[in-house]
């Protein structure tokens, strides 16, 4: 019994160093990703599950957050391609810029900025949209 017990406490031990070890980019991607698989799955209840308590306060239900993300933020919706450029610590919160093509050919960058909450979980708390401007002449 306690050898299993020390091995459980090496195990959890194990777990959170390599949860230390990872950037914060890398401990919230895949919750933006899977956010973004529920808002094309048309799964209001789990995309509303990973916005922080003032998106939660802004809309009250994951229906009217959806229908608001359907109205203002269609390519969420409708992306073919999705590419997570360079996250940048933006001092409160960390700004995750990833770049979208829709259904129509057409692309948009995508600001997500990403906050710690009280349990130390990432959180979305805000997300901006606006056209792709390449560079490109």
């Amino acid at each position: 019994m306690r050898v299993l017990h020390w091995l459980l406490i090496f195990g959890l031990g194990l777990a959170t160093s390599v949860m230390a070890e990872q950037t914060p980019p890398e401990q919230f991607q895949p919750l933006i990703t899977q956010q973004l698989g529920a808002l094309q799955n048309g799964d209001a209840d789990t995309a509303y599950g990973f916005a922080d308590a003032g998106i939660k306060r802004q809309f009250g239900s994951p229906n009217r957050f959806y229908q608001m993300v359907q109205q203002g933020y269609r390519p969420l919706i409708d992306f073919t391609v999705m590419r997570f450029e360079e996250a940048r610590d933006g001092g409160d919160a960390w700004i995750q810029p990833i770049w979208l093509r829709d259904r129509e050919g057409d692309e948009y960058m995508v600001y997500y900025a990403m906050r710690l909450n009280s349990e130390d979980e990432w959180r979305i708390a805000g997300v901006q949209m606006t056209p792709y401007q390449s560079d490109a002449f």
